[in-house]
């Protein structure tokens, strides 16, 4: 697995009950960009990442401290 799939299956994971369409909006992106993030499609800055993290009220430590990453 490449690690945009472990970005999106990391976002996937942590906005659990909310919908794509509520983290993009808070995110202020269209909700087609984050299903393409979720699905490893997209190569995303660390910006675009922050204001997903932020949406999602989660730290960038948080986000990468998982077995998910473990082994980079």
């Amino acid at each position: 697995m490449d690690i945009k799939q472990k970005v999106g299956n990391r976002i996937k994971e942590l906005r659990k009950d909310r919908s794509q369409e509520d983290v993009a909006n808070t995110a202020e992106m269209e909700r087609s960009f984050m299903t393409h993030i979720e699905s490893g499609r997209r190569n995303i800055s660390l910006d675009t990442l922050q204001r997903i993290l932020n949406a999602l009220d989660i730290s960038f430590k948080d986000f990468f401290d998982s077995k998910e990453f473990s082994k980079l």
